[in-house]
């Protein structure tokens, strides 16, 4: 059995703000998106194990529900082995359970956009169940603290035992990688803020000066830049989860380069100011534009160089007159 609980669209998206015809061939497949409709599917006895599901009966493994991208068949016959393993161990019996995780959803990116998602989609049928999460979720902070801003009841499991789930709610996914539900972001932003205002007004340049790669290889150099601006730069390795929701709530501008922490503009209010630093000829990270424009963000981008280890170098002059238009013109 399967239940919709939110319809699909056609997503139409507005231009960045300082959109050049010659950058064209960056965006124009982004400007318009079918996503499709959101369920929920209900089964009984399904095992689960790690990130994986299984019906024991007929060795279906729900691929489309618990990875973004087709598996390889190597990790099919991975999985399946690990399965026939696990079931000469004790079993543990769980009456319910929800299902929201693919192979990403240890990201952060991931687990912001595709992962609560699906947490938002099973709330909307308003059936008490506890999300079942792999242990490794406990190494994750933003996991626990997500999830108690969106009020969910989640149990941890142990990697190395099979659970039956004698009722099992299996939500889909609600969008290709990228690219949302509309109206499920928005109850998303809501729900992450509590539906309260913020005090707008400070800005903050997200930096990935102690990321292992792509970062600001002359990131130097633009201090004086942003320094213009009254741009703070933070450092989100550094700066504890709660924390860096206080600073993005107060936040009416974040800028820095394509990475993870561009997705806590789910934080800001909406229609404040993107700034997105991003490889010159990428035309395939658009998620931040995309994510931008729904939440009415004002979305910049500046296209930058690349040293021999695939790090950005961004124009110092350019950044001045982007950041110009943002602010003064």
């Amino acid at each position: 059995m399967k239940k919709l609980t939110y319809k699909g669209s056609v997503e139409y998206r507005n231009k960045p703000e300082n959109f050049e015809q010659k950058d064209i061939h960056l965006f124009k497949h982004e400007f318009q998106k079918a996503i499709t409709d959101s369920y929920v599917k209900t089964y009984t006895n399904i095992y689960s194990f790690k990130k994986n599901l299984i019906n024991g009966k007929n060795f279906k493994l729900f691929l489309d529900e618990t990875y973004m991208n087709k598996p390889t068949f190597k990790n099919i016959l991975k999985v399946v082995l690990n399965f026939l393993k696990l079931r000469f161990k004790p079993i543990s019996i769980l009456d319910s359970g929800v299902w929201i995780l693919n192979n990403k959803s240890e990201n952060y990116f991931h687990w912001m956009t595709e992962t609560l998602s699906r947490v938002v989609s099973f709330q909307s049928l308003n059936e008490k169940s506890s999300v079942l999460l792999s242990e490794q979720f406990n190494d994750y902070e933003f996991v626990s603290k997500t999830l108690d801003l969106l009020n969910v009841d989640y149990k941890i499991y142990s990697n190395e035992k099979l659970f039956k789930v004698k009722k099992l709610f299996l939500t889909t996914h609600t969008a290709t990688a990228g690219n949302y539900n509309s109206e499920i972001i928005l109850e998303i932003q809501n729900k992450l803020n509590n539906n309260t205002k913020s005090s707008k007004g400070k800005r903050f340049w997200l930096s990935r000066r102690f990321s292992d790669r792509r970062f600001l290889s002359n990131e130097e150099e633009l201090i004086s830049v942003l320094d213009k601006y009254n741009i703070e730069v933070i450092y989100p390795e550094n700066i504890s989860y709660l924390e860096q929701i206080e600073i993005y709530r107060n936040a009416e501008f974040i800028g820095g380069v394509h990475g993870a922490a561009m997705v806590n503009m789910l934080f800001m209010e909406l229609g404040c100011k993107v700034l997105e630093l991003r490889y010159k000829n990428d035309s395939h990270n658009n998620c931040y534009y995309s994510l931008s424009v729904l939440l009415k963000h004002k979305y910049f981008y500046q296209k930058c160089e690349i040293d021999l280890d695939e790090n950005l170098i961004a124009d110092s002059n350019q950044l001045d007159v982007t950041l110009k238009r943002i602010f003064i013109d």
